[in-house]
């Protein structure tokens, strides 16, 4: 199989500076774009994210926000800020792209050597709605799916989650997780351990130093991670970028 430079992608929701951000840096350092899901909703520029992402991407996944503006869940468990964000979404999308967000699904196996890599919006045991924030959310996903390396979104945290085999095979297997800053590497080849991956969120991180601020919004935070099928090297990005226009359209639109 040839080798692949693929920048992972995820939770974009509408915020096209965010993704034009992410693209234009990356350029030169990827050969494919696995997008992990949500590309709408909270954002002001829903139609924009779901063309763009429909061109560039050899992959995406459907996160709830997309399968809620596309009709196909209903908005039930969402908090009241993301009603109010659906229901925008929903009144400005065009009938092309509702039709687009309403045939994605949630989870898919992506072929990649030596094993293909479980693609999950949110955690894979129950992809549009399980969320990893910690080690014991993380026991539940790699008790409930079979895989080594998973790729998931949702949280809007970069995280890596890795669960290890003791060297020799005795004693239990140990979970660990941490935070991914930029530049953090994590190898996935070799032993026996098992993975999930987080690159974060393009266009909202929720991580206290990198949330999208009305103070920090010419200096906004997009995340996302490159990973390397031949090395099996992952790494951790993130670039600043203007969220200002951004900002001021989703107050104009009272998504703010």
């Amino acid at each position: 199989m040839t080798t692949m430079r693929i920048l992972v992608i995820s939770d974009i929701h509408a915020n096209l500076a965010a993704f034009t951000a992410v693209l234009n840096r990356t350029r030169e350092e990827r050969d494919r774009i696995l997008c992990l899901g949500d590309l709408v909703g909270y954002g002001p520029d829903p139609n924009e994210c779901v063309e763009l992402a429909a061109e560039v991407s050899t992959l995406i996944l459907g996160g709830n926000h997309d399968l809620a503006a596309g009709e196909v869940i209903t908005a039930r468990d969402f908090s009241p800020h993301a009603k109010k964000s659906l229901k925008w979404t929903r009144s400005v999308l065009s009938a092309a792209n509702k039709a687009r967000l309403s045939r994605l699904e949630p989870r898919h196996r992506y072929p990649c050597a030596p094993e293909p890599i479980l693609l999950s919006h949110g955690g894979p045991e129950d992809p549009l709605w399980s969320y990893i924030f910690s080690e014991a959310d993380a026991e539940i996903a790699f008790s409930g799916a079979d895989f080594s390396r998973c790729f998931f979104g949702h949280t809007h945290l970069p995280s890596s989650f890795i669960r290890r085999v003791p060297e020799g095979g005795a004693g239990l297997p140990r979970i660990t997780g941490c935070y991914g800053p930029p530049d953090m590497t994590v190898e996935t080849r070799g032993r026996n351990d098992r993975f999930l991956l987080n690159p974060g969120s393009v266009g909202f991180p929720r991580n206290a130093d990198e949330a999208p601020s009305w103070e920090r919004r010419f200096h906004a935070v997009a995340r996302y991670a490159l990973f390397d099928s031949e090395t099996g090297l992952w790494q951790f990005k993130g670039i600043e970028y203007d969220m200002g226009d951004t900002i001021e359209r989703m107050i104009q639109f009272g998504l703010w």
